[in-house]
């Protein structure tokens, strides 16, 4: 039989009257599946148990009215269309009963244009959920926008004084080179590099930056992974089991931001499993996946499982089960950020009671890897008079010190005056700013040093604590200006500083 299937609730004691409707839908070109209740507890079971894309209710019963049949249903917050059928023609219950909320009303007898009204209310009901999710979409990238701006302020205020720690702790571990105290600053850096890998990755998640992506070892992450979380899981009475494949092949990923993903999936199945009495196992697994090409990541925990009604929403943004204060909503949603940008995919498989298993796949061949700083190969070092701007005078200084420490001659400037009284006074090779100064966007202030000293054009080293987007025109590009993001590293500092002195002496224009 063809038609269009209609999944009809009649709430209605008289089973005649039910087959009538039945018949009308028919001879109205649907293919009813239908169910008949005839009192509230019938109707909220059929409610909770299943979906429905109309309620045809008799509006008086014996033991339940219509009316309280439409509470009933406004209760559960579903918008199914209700129509109210009757076996009086009062104009008195007609109005009041729409105005209670149902969509229409027709007697008993009288059903010539129901299949009209049923199209017309599926039709406005399917226009009703549209613009609900349009509503939700608007919602969600509204959260996204204030996210992104708060988190871009965040940022900036994090990463200046990460700047200061970073610069710092480089300096005394070359100082204490060949001294065993020199491991406790491997112990800092590793820890500031951690903490700005979480704001680079948050902003990631805002504002979709690729990821830098070098060749990189999957199960090497995983162990620095548990080297930071297995104290804390054995607290919990967690017992890890690896199977981690032997030789896989290299990726070429974001090491730091692959790690965030494995933290926040270990960190999530850990407070999972707090609930559970009896045995906690967290089992992690890797492989490689020949025919696809990809290496296999399985994170999985015995914990309760995901309700089935939920899995679908737990990669949205600011979803959470978790209490206030103990979730954000945005773990799993930067994981999947994070895993897409790098071409690949995450699932989840979950059973009630059994436990939780998250997949992650990653191809092998991504193309050509981004060069790391440390393995730059910038010929002899070239020494240069440099113009360090930044309003924060503990970053400029370390950012000196850094500068000084390779030989180079460093002035510092913290206002817009300081820096022209400078330039009035000395030349300089190159000028390292900061993209955002109280009185004046690094762009401006560029074109300002520019008009007065001409031979800096192509001179300039940009560094931002958060992520720098007035570039109209491809002004990067033009200028042949760096960019750097904050906190950098020494090395990437002299790299990047190498890298436009080298273009200065070799005349580019």
């Amino acid at each position: 039989m063809n038609g269009e299937k209609l999944r009809v609730l009649i709430v209605e004691d008289s089973a005649v009257d039910a087959e009538l409707l039945e018949l009308e839908l028919a001879r109205g070109g649907f293919v009813p599946i239908t169910t008949r209740v005839q009192t509230a507890t019938g109707m909220q079971a059929a409610l909770d148990s299943a979906s429905w894309d109309l309620v045809l209710c008799d509006y008086q019963m014996p033991r339940f009215t219509g009316l309280e049949a439409l509470e009933l249903l406004k209760a559960t917050g579903k918008d199914i269309p209700f129509i109210l059928i009757s076996g009086s023609a009062g104009e008195d219950i007609a109005v009041g009963a729409m105005k209670a909320g149902a969509h229409d009303y027709f007697v008993k007898g009288h059903l010539a244009l129901l299949v009209s009204a049923i199209r017309r209310e599926l039709r406005e009901a399917e226009l009703r959920a549209e613009a609900r999710a349009q509503r939700e979409q608007l919602q969600q990238s509204e959260k996204l926008a204030a996210l992104g701006t708060l988190l871009a302020g965040v940022a900036h205020e994090l990463n200046n004084p990460l700047v200061v720690i970073l610069h710092q702790a480089e300096l005394l571990q070359r100082a204490l080179a060949g001294d065993p105290r020199q491991s406790r600053t491997d112990d800092i850096l590793k820890a500031v590099r951690r903490c700005s890998a979480i704001v680079t990755n948050f902003l990631a998640l805002t504002r979709n930056e690729p990821p830098r992506r070098v060749p990189t070892i999957l199960n090497a992450v995983v162990l620095e992974v548990l080297d930071l979380t297995g104290y804390s899981l054995r607290t919990d009475g967690i017992a890890i089991t690896l199977d981690l494949a032997e030789s896989l092949p290299v990726i070429s990923a974001d090491p730091q931001q692959l790690e965030q993903v494995i933290l926040n999936l270990v960190s999530n199945a850990q407070y999972a499993l707090r609930a559970r009495p009896g045995d906690r196992t967290l089992k992690i697994r890797s492989s490689f996946d020949a025919a696809g090409r990809c290496v296999i990541l399985e994170i999985e925990d015995n914990a309760g499982g995901i309700p089935p009604d939920i899995r679908s929403r737990i990669f949205d943004p600011f979803f959470t089960t978790k209490p206030i204060g103990q979730g954000t909503g945005l773990g799993l949603s930067l994981c999947h950020g994070i895993v897409t940008s790098h071409g690949g995919t995450i699932t989840v498989t979950s059973e009630m009671d059994a436990g939780t298993t998250f997949t992650i796949s990653l191809p092998v061949d991504l193309g050509e890897s981004a060069q790391d700083d440390g393995d730059i190969d910038l010929g002899p070092m070239i020494k240069g008079r440099i113009l360090v701007v930044d309003d924060d005078a503990d970053v400029a200084l370390a950012l000196s010190d850094i500068l000084s420490s390779r030989g180079h001659r460093v002035d510092v400037a913290t206002t817009v005056r300081s820096v022209l009284e400078l330039l009035e006074n000395n030349p300089y090779d190159l000028v390292l700013t900061d993209t955002h100064l109280p009185e004046i966007d690094g762009l401006s202030l560029y074109r300002e040093i520019v008009r007065r000293r001409p031979q800096l054009e192509h001179s300039f080293i940009f560094i931002t604590g958060d992520v720098f987007n007035a570039d109209p025109g491809g002004f990067l590009a033009q200028t042949g200006a760096e960019l750097l993001s904050k906190p950098c590293s020494s090395r990437g500092v002299e790299n990047a500083v190498q890298r436009v002195l080298r273009r200065g002496r070799e005349g580019v224009s």
